[in-house]
């Protein structure tokens, strides 16, 4: 509401309380007493009451009240402390003007326009019974405008259809009071709610404009009546009678001019003319962590919260720690605003983080009111059942047993579930038409199909219903079973996934319902057979949606109740999702290994190359992350047979890819890329990662080892590119493993060529992920980054702190990628802090694993960080440190790691110029630096020319 609209010719007077505001005299007054108000608190007063219900900022106040004078914050809170004096704010429980700390302040309290004195005796004057409106609305001011508009361009049948508590009534009376000046206060309100025979509808529409209901043909009577009239008739509440109010109000405008019908209902009157508004939920804030309170404030369901918590208690400002569960709140109760007006009343007296805990009986909650109500209006409860009451039994029938879903439905879901006890498909599909005409229930258009689905505090009360009729028990059964057969037969598009929507998004839609499912299956009213089956379905939809600590957990649960005829293949997809889930929860345990080995002896005797092909990629990715060398050779080649047998190219270029990491780790540089590029060729660049089906990521995983490959063998432009482009795939991939697999190890190619920048915000990407998704082994390998990348930029102690804290983590969940990188790191950085023992105890035992278990890999990388240790500190051992160069140039040499190979020469030719050997420094790197085709714009290589090019220099000076 604005002081323009209240100021035109027809409405000049504001109206909240006991007071009233002249806008025109500048006057305000209190049981027609003028009371005195300050020109300051006046201009403040009507600043406020221009924006009422939304926040005016200070500065804006102080620019109104003070328009030509610099004044400071102080000078506002006096007038304000004045004006708040004046209207008694506070006492009796009025409340008018709301201190939002931080941002300014707001007026709270209802507002009514009045018309001006003049005109009051013009034709229908007089006839007006509008009720007050029922509080200040909030987040519907756009709607009232707009029905106005329509009103205003003689649109003459409007009907605002939505769900039961919405704020039809609240959003029909604003639009009244706002029309009383262009209807010359010629506006009557009538509640059907009290009707109960459509027999008597024009009965009451007579008594309210003044006629005798007890004409001997009232229809006519009421018609001749309204004829001559300008007049606006609200009918407030039809769908009980909307046949009736329909017919009505069709005959009163095809037989008048100048009358305009506003109806509220559930469901449209289906006339000619009418123009239906469809009254959503006010939108609520969206489930986002670290959301402040101004932002959660942003949105009207969570306004109409805080505003209506303020009008019970006082003063009330929503805080930062608080807003996250304001927005659960609003959330919870699908931004409908009867309900959250009842839980800020709750709110007001027990607080906001109670009443987000007893949110989870929704009903019991809010059986609690507004006493000064319509009873249909006083509870949520009491607003359902006149709903309820009105439906028909097959209706009633449908709507209870629907609330078995928790999420969205479709119709074939509906009747699998639904279709027993007398009532048929077509009778179900009947009452589902009709309760979405009567918003019970709300339609949302799908890629193929209608999905539907409950407002979950219309749930609740259809759930109790469903408990009061001893179904449901039987509707759980029905629903469970409905879902795993769902999930089972249709995996590849169980969910209607649109084009280019990943699985994992469409999953959020149907969560909830596989949750349930899962709930009673393992509940004192399943079966275990009803538990392993479901447990199984659902496997590869929590991992789509990673949420691996829950699958963990199912899965654990589940084979707790395996009996020895169980399904094999459900046995097989609990042991696989078993081994997943708890390789990237708690590291890379036995367990894993052996639930993988289950898992692969169940698919290898069904003779299921997919499954075998699945559970091979999984167990190859666990001994990647544990650098078994032979055993990563011995399962690629495994899975080559299996795909031989196929003759599916995807399942050749994925054992292609899973060949390229074995021989990656084996330190050969030169198969390995061959493999890897094959791989990328066979498999499509827009195919999509699919999750559920390996959680093996076939193209990131072949590009991060192409980028490591590259790296080693000195290819450092080629290794750059497919860096950027294995970020890219991950990405793309929308998956938490791949983006994570990606970011590990490609991140220590950027440290190798002192790009920290990109170090930077790769290794801040892969905290938040590794943090949301519960990815402990990789926050143990994105402390350990962290360590590195807090070295390099001079902050020593605090890199020693997290490189230990990754070690240990990472020994403790046997993830053994990245332990050499972090062991070199932490052994230098010791070593300079003249603790050469322990840098060499540590270096040391690392390469006697790395020896023991034959892991050549990062053997050039271990002895050249012993050098390095040894020439640091107070006392340099500079022959032992030689000894050390020279073995990690001869083991980089074997494996054609040429990168390795240049940056251990660089260390030796130092120590051999130091020693005056200048030539043979020259020769020395000459020889390496001649090998390379590119990357001279890399740190090693540049230094390297720096070294021949001075070595050239001292020879002629020399000669």
């Amino acid at each position: 509401m604005s002081v323009q609209q209240i100021g035109s010719p027809g409405a000049i007077r504001l109206r909240f309380g006991p007071f009233e505001l002249n806008v025109a005299e500048r006057s305000l007054s209190k049981a027609n007493e003028v009371i005195p108000l300050g020109g300051r608190a006046y201009d403040i007063l009507i600043a406020l009451l221009e924006k009422a219900g939304e926040v005016v900022g200070k500065a804006e106040l102080i620019a109104r009240a003070w328009p030509d004078v610099s004044v400071d914050e102080g000078s506002l809170r006096v007038h304000l402390a004045a004006l708040r004096k004046t209207l008694r704010d506070g006492q009796f429980g009025d409340k008018y003007i709301a201190n939002i700390q931080g941002h300014g302040y707001s007026f709270i309290a209802p507002v009514k326009r009045l018309p001006a004195d003049h005109g009051r005796g013009e034709a229908s004057s007089g006839l007006s019974n509008l009720p007050p409106a029922l509080g200040r609305m909030v987040g519907r001011e756009n709607v009232v405008r707009e029905m106005q508009a329509w009103l205003q361009t003689d649109q003459r049948l409007i009907t605002i259809v939505g769900a039961g508590g919405t704020g039809k009534t609240t959003v029909a009376l604003a639009t009244g009071h706002g029309a009383l000046a262009d209807f010359f206060d010629a506006v009557v309100f009538i509640d059907l709610s009290t009707v109960s025979n459509e027999q008597h509808v024009i009965g009451a529409i007579a008594s309210v404009v003044g006629l005798d209901s007890q004409l001997v043909d009232p229809r006519e009577a009421l018609v001749t009546f309204l004829r001559p009239r300008r007049m606006l008739i609200i009918l407030d509440s039809c769908e009980h009678l909307i046949a009736k109010a329909a017919e009505i109000s069709d005959h009163i405008l095809q037989n008048t001019r100048g009358i305009y019908v506003l109806a509220t209902s559930r469901e449209a009157l289906r006339v000619s003319g009418e123009r239906v508004l469809r009254l959503c939920p006010l939108e609520c804030p969206p489930e986002q962590p670290g959301l402040t309170a101004l932002e959660v404030l942003a949105y009207p369901a969570a306004r109409l919260f805080a505003e209506r918590v303020s009008a019970r208690r006082g003063n009330f400002t929503l805080s930062d720690d608080e807003a996250p569960m304001v927005a659960e709140i609003c959330r919870k109760l699908d931004g409908i605003a009867l309900a959250i007006e009842l839980a800020a009343g709750r709110a007001a007296v027990f607080g906001v983080s109670n009443t987000v805990a007893r949110l989870g009986s929704r009903l019991d909650l809010l059986k609690f009111g507004r006493r000064t109500a319509n009873p249909r209006h006083q509870t949520l409860a009491a607003t359902l059942d006149w709903s309820h009451d009105h439906l028909s039994e097959a209706e009633r029938v449908v709507l209870r047993r629907v609330a078995i879903f928790v999420g969205h439905f479709s119709l074939e879901a509906l009747v699998a579930v639904a279709e027993q006890g007398g009532i048929d498909r077509s009778e179900i599909a009947s009452a589902v038409e009709n309760l979405v005409n009567k918003s019970l229930i709300v339609a949302w258009p799908s890629y193929r199909r209608m999905l539907y689905r409950l407002l979950g505090t219309t749930r609740s009360y259809a759930l109790e219903k469903l408990a009061a009729s001893g179904e449901h028990n039987s509707m759980a059964a029905h629903h469970a079973g409905y879902l795993s057969r769902s999930l089972e037969d249709n995996r590849g598009n169980v969910f209607d996934l649109e084009p280019g929507q990943s699985l994992a998004g469409a999953m959020q839609h149907y969560l909830g319902d596989v949750r349930a499912a899962l709930e009673w299956s393992f509940g004192p009213d399943g079966s275990d057979g009803a538990a392993i089956r479901m447990a199984a379905a659902a496997a590869q939809s929590f991992l789509a949606r990673s949420l691996f600590v829950e699958c963990r957990d199912w899965m654990e649960k589940a084979i707790g109740r395996i009996a020895a005829d169980c399904d094999p293949q459900d046995q097989m997809e609990i042991h696989a999702s078993l081994a997943l889930s708890l390789m990237f929860t708690t590291g890379n345990s036995e367990r894993v290994r052996d639930a993988f080995n289950t898992a692969l002896a169940f698919a290898k005797r069904r003779e299921d190359a997919y499954q075998q092909l699945r559970l091979l990629s999984g167990l190859s990715m666990y001994l990647h992350r544990t650098m078994d060398v032979a055993g990563s050779l011995e399962v690629a080649l495994r899975a080559e047979s299996v795909a031989n047998k196929t003759g599916n190219p995807e399942d050749a270029a994925l054992a292609d890819s899973m060949l390229g990491a074995a021989y990656y780790m084996r330190a050969d540089h030169v198969r390995a890329p061959k493999y890897l590029e094959r791989a990328l060729r066979g498999s499509s660049a827009s195919r999509r990662f699919n999750a559920t089906q390996y959680l093996f990521d076939l193209r990131t995983t072949s590009l991060f080892n192409l980028t490591r490959s590259h790296w080693f063998a000195g290819n450092l432009d080629r290794a750059a590119g497919y860096a950027e482009r294995t970020i890219e795939e991950a990405e793309r991939a929308d998956h938490p493993i791949a983006l994570c697999r990606a970011l590990i190890l490609t991140m220590p190619l950027h440290f190798w060529i002192d790009e920290l920048e990109q170090v930077e915000r790769r290794l801040s990407a892969l905290e938040v992920t590794a943090e949301k998704y519960s990815l402990e082994p990789f926050r143990a390998v994105a402390a350990g980054l962290r360590g590195r990348y807090l070295i390099r930029i001079g902050r020593s102690a605090d890199g020693i702190w997290h490189l230990r804290n990754g070690l240990e983590k990472l020994r403790t969940q046997r993830y053994e990628m990245l332990v050499t990188d972090f062991v070199s790191e932490l052994a230098v950085c010791l070593a300079k802090q003249n603790e050469r023992p322990e840098a060499l105890a540590l270096i040391d035992g690392s390469i006697a694993t790395q020896l023991r278990l034959k892991r050549p890999l990062h053997l050039p990388a271990l002895f050249l960080a012993k050098g390095v240790a040894l020439m640091c500190g107070e006392s340099e051992q500079s022959d032992r440190a030689l000894e050390c160069f020279e073995e990690a140039m001869t083991l980089a040499r074997q494996q054609s790691a040429l990168s390795f190979e240049l940056r251990a020469g660089l260390e030796l030719a130092r120590l051999w110029i130091d020693r005056g050997q200048t030539g043979r420094a020259h020769d020395l790197i000459g020889l390496i630096y001649g090998r390379f085709a590119e990357g001279f714009g890399t740190p090693d290589l540049v230094l390297a020319r720096r070294m021949l090019e001075q070595a050239s220099v001292r020879e002629l000076q020399a000669g």
